[in-house]
């Protein structure tokens, strides 16, 4: 779907915002009975989400709330240490989620997110739903539009101009055996997005609980131990992020450093260096040692959505794709030390679900990033702190992430016969706001409506 709005509410009556709950849950969507074809007609989608002020919000007593993990309970504007939210990006200045203002963190209770295949589908479901907030004990604190923009080939892409969702973790158990896997670091345990089930280190982790009395209409399953039912069984953690890209800023930068590039025209020095920031070609095509162009006729190559690809055997230098780019940090498939094998394991236990899409407030651009994940410490916080904003990754000295981190400084290119330095990288992504959430199952959904 190609349009969205995020709905930020808070529960300003308690009991009423469970009525509203109770109604709204049949409007919720869900892919539970139905088959691929009846997917491709769908048009419109509602999901809630819920972060841990909201639960309480809600009625859900301590013992149960404490069993959320820490990460969760604090939330995203206490967790900037880790995540690098400082400067201009500090939650003091966020739109919502932070520390101040009335969308401030303690104050979001619920996410709505309302999505279309047109915008005019979405504006439809959204003044529904605001016809009902007030009735409802629920108090708008803001609304977000989102948009897909796609190329004059109708490939969705970002507001930098690359093509975007190339890569995505394959889940174990929603594969097809007529068409293998593609992604070079094979099927992910569903346990890594969904809380319940195996993860990657062969763990069903425990999921939050409450207290079996109080799901006296039994839809809850049964908790580990006596007493305690699973109120996270089928449910994840979302992260959203507003990200405002400078485009203004990116496209200067390139302009100012383009005779670092390889290239006989300056458009394509300019597209070049942006390559190697990112790590594929602006189509989507990966990087490859000793191609200084992307591939004519990509796609009959078997390239443009290629993402079968790794780095140890013929790229471990990062003489195609940078050690350092974007999409070598996110995702370092098997490019990790000690060795290829070790490193896809790694990798696949620090994956995420993401499901973004690009906004436009006027002159104002950006991703609205979500991501979806069954431990926001070990997967969205480690990739983050770890992969993204650590200035060593990769045995590099002091360089960071240099499209969704703070001032990256600079960044190594190999090359043959002699490396080059490009310097003065400036910030081109300032975080405008978030939050953590809990995205619960149908069935926790209907155990909180009946609180």
């Amino acid at each position: 779907m190609d349009a969205a709005s995020f709905l930020l509410l808070r529960i300003e009556d308690p009991a009423r915002a469970r009525s509203w709950l109770r109604e709204t849950l049949p409007e919720i969507t869900t892919a539970a009975d139905k088959t691929s074809e009846d997917l491709s007609h769908w048009t419109t989608g509602v999901n809630l989400a819920v972060t841990w002020s909201g639960l309480k919000a809600l009625g859900l007593p301590a013992e149960a709330l404490e069993t959320f993990p820490a990460e969760f309970r604090e939330g995203m504007s206490a967790r900037v240490d880790i995540l690098g939210d400082t400067g201009e990006s500090a939650p003091e200045a966020w739109e919502f989620g932070g520390t101040s203002g009335p969308a401030a963190q303690d104050a979001l209770h619920l996410l709505l997110m309302l999505y279309g295949t047109t915008e005019a589908e979405v504006s439809s479901l959204l003044d529904a739903q605001r016809a009902r907030l007030e009735e409802g004990g629920l108090r708008e604190l803001g609304v977000q539009r989102a948009a897909r923009i796609r190329n004059s080939e109708g490939h969705v892409v970002e507001h930098f101009g690359f093509r975007d969702g190339i890569s995505q973790p394959l889940i174990e158990g929603f594969t097809d055996a007529k068409h293998p896997a593609p992604d070079a670091l094979g099927p992910t345990k569903a346990g890594e997005f969904l809380l319940g089930y195996e993860n990657e280190y062969a763990e069903i982790p425990d999921p939050p609980w409450v207290p079996a009395a109080l799901d006296v209409t039994g839809v809850l399953p049964a908790g580990r131990e006596a007493g305690w039912k699973e109120l996270g069984r089928n449910g994840s953690y979302l992260v959203l992020r507003k990200l405002r890209q400078d485009v203004e800023a990116f496209q200067h930068f390139l302009e100012a450093h383009k005779e670092v590039a390889v290239g006989e025209t300056d458009a394509f020095k300019k597209q070049w260096l942006a390559a190697k920031m990112m790590g594929r070609w602006p189509d989507g095509t990966p990087l490859r040692p000793g191609e200084d162009a992307p591939p004519q006729h990509a796609s009959a190559r078997g390239h443009g959505v290629d993402n079968t690809f790794g780095f140890a055997a013929k790229d471990s230098e990062g003489y195609g794709c940078p050690v350092a780019s974007h999409i070598r940090r996110a995702n370092p498939r098997d490019g990790l030390p000690p060795n290829a094998e070790l490193s896809r394991q790694v990798s696949r236990r620090h994956r995420i679900l993401r499901r973004g899409m690009t906004y436009a407030d006027g002159a104002d651009r950006g991703m609205i990033f979500i991501g979806i994940n069954a431990n926001i410490a070990r997967q969205f916080e480690f990739l983050q702190q770890t992969w993204l904003n650590n200035s060593k990754f990769g045995g590099r000295y002091d360089e960071r992430d240099l499209l969704v981190t703070h001032g990256a400084g600079t960044m190594t290119l190999p090359r043959q016969p002699l490396r080059r330095c490009v310097e003065g990288i400036e910030r081109f992504v300032t975080m405008k706001g978030g939050g953590y959430f809990f995205l619960p199952g149908l069935k926790a959904l209907e155990f909180l409506a009946r609180l």
